[in-house]
């Protein structure tokens, strides 16, 4: 009997805790967030990319990526045009095409398929580097936006910084640093004239 008596004093406990349960889930579940928004903005001044590009596949097992090529080349003309800017290579090229369509990039590093036959005529195309494929060779280039204020600036200095870094070496060194000595053809420079009509 005296067991009995202990069980039913138990009950009323039993339901009360369910109750507090209950009413504390409740009051969570309404609760608002206080902790400050997380932004950019939290981590210093956001700094926007004056050109993008986007990953590419490693040229071979033992090389550099060719995002790491096609960036120093980028680099190099323009720091010899006098002009210095901000490269940020995105993890894929749908991003780096949304940033240029947007406006929030004057340039993208990308190839002729990145635009469609219709955006061609928005953008000036500087190629600037041959790739290698089993089908032949690939240009990329330097896409510049006709609708950004800086871009006709921008795509002068490119131009420019790039006769300047063939003239005087340096691009080349920049090929073979990448690709290693003995692996850019002879005739490397006088096909990427003839790709691209603005080098001289």
């Amino acid at each position: 009997m005296k067991n009995n008596n202990q069980y039913l004093t138990a009950l009323p406990l039993l339901g009360m805790s369910r109750f507090i349960a209950m009413f504390l889930l409740l009051c969570s579940l309404s609760a608002q967030a206080t902790a400050p928004r997380i932004n950019a903005g939290l981590f210093g001044e956001e700094t926007k990319a004056d050109v993008v590009g986007y990953q590419s596949r490693p040229m071979a097992a033992n090389t550099k990526s060719e995002s790491a090529l096609t960036v120093e080349i980028v680099t190099e003309a323009f720091n010899a045009a006098g002009k210095s800017v901000v490269v940020d290579i995105l993890p894929s090229n749908q991003l780096a095409k949304y940033a240029l369509v947007n406006n929030d990039a004057i340039a993208l590093i990308g190839i002729h398929g990145d635009l469609t036959g219709q955006e061609s005529s928005q953008y000036r195309v500087v190629t600037f580097y041959l790739r290698v494929t089993p089908l032949g060779e690939e240009p990329i280039s330097l896409i510049f936006s006709k609708k950004n204020s800086r871009g006709d600036e921008l795509h002068q200095a490119f131009t420019e910084g790039l006769q300047k870094i063939i003239k005087s070496g340096k691009y080349m060194e920049i090929l073979e640093k990448h690709l290693g000595k003995g692996h850019v053809p002879t005739d490397y420079e006088r096909r990427l004239r003839r790709s691209n009509p603005s080098l001289k």
